[in-house]
């Protein structure tokens, strides 16, 4: 099983909040009074103001074998104050609507399927001031060829709460490449080859079943091949 080798430069993901940008929907409240939901609603107005700007950090996965599992791991961290953006070493990539402070969690995903994502370790951490850090590790086995865009999620929460803060959004690309073997392309060649052999044997045991009933309504029916046949008999 390979291993991702930390080799090269991390790629550092900013994470900032953009004036003006959507927040994530309240949850209802159901406390059936007016004047609880304002309060609700302005505490965590006051949290989000409150969080902090959040630099995410991460090495590219490496190109592995169809088949062969590599461990990805990626690393939140909150900055301000005496943490600035210059302490997180890499190159910043893209920036994203987000801000940290709280239960944070992370989602890695493959739209198509065909990698199998492991998360290790708990998917949620705490981040209650400016240099705490959150990390989160997956194991990645792609199960074909080809190259592959997996998707990351970074969620804020209140507390151990389910109001969310804060969310990546769009998601956060990571791409990978997964190389095809020698003992790939024998097992698919096998796996068509059986495919073919049981279709094969479908349509021999289907038509073992309908031949003597196709036959003898072939023999009650008239025409010139009747009389070929009495002929010949």
């Amino acid at each position: 099983m390979a291993t991702a080798v930390t080799i090269g430069l991390f790629a550092v993901l900013t994470l900032s909040v953009r004036s003006g940008g959507e927040l994530p929907l309240l949850p209802d409240f159901d406390s059936g009074s007016d004047g609880n939901q304002v309060i609700f609603e302005k505490e965590v107005a006051e949290d989000r103001k409150s969080l902090f700007d959040g630099v995410l950090s991460y090495q590219p996965p490496e190109t592995v074998d169809v088949g062969d599992t590599l461990e990805f791991p990626a690393r939140l961290r909150a900055i301000g104050g005496d943490t600035s953006r210059e302490s997180v070493p890499g190159i910043v990539v893209a920036r994203r609507s987000l801000r940290v402070g709280g239960v944070e969690k992370a989602y890695l995903s493959e739209p198509g399927k065909d990698v199998d994502i492991e998360p290790l370790g708990s998917p949620s951490g705490t981040i209650a001031a400016p240099g705490d850090e959150v990390e989160w590790r997956w194991n990645l086995t792609p199960r074909k060829p080809g190259e592959y865009t997996l998707k990351l999620v970074v969620e804020t929460y209140r507390g151990d709460s389910d109001v969310l803060l804060a969310r990546t959004s769009p998601p956060i690309d990571i791409t990978m490449s997964a190389r095809n073997t020698w003992s790939f392309r024998i097992k698919s060649a096998q796996n068509w080859l059986i495919g073919l052999a049981a279709l094969l044997a479908a349509l021999t045991t289907l038509g073992a079943v309908f031949r003597r009933p196709l036959a003898a309504i072939f023999r009650r029916v008239p025409g010139p091949w009747r009389k070929k046949d009495h002929q010949q008999r």
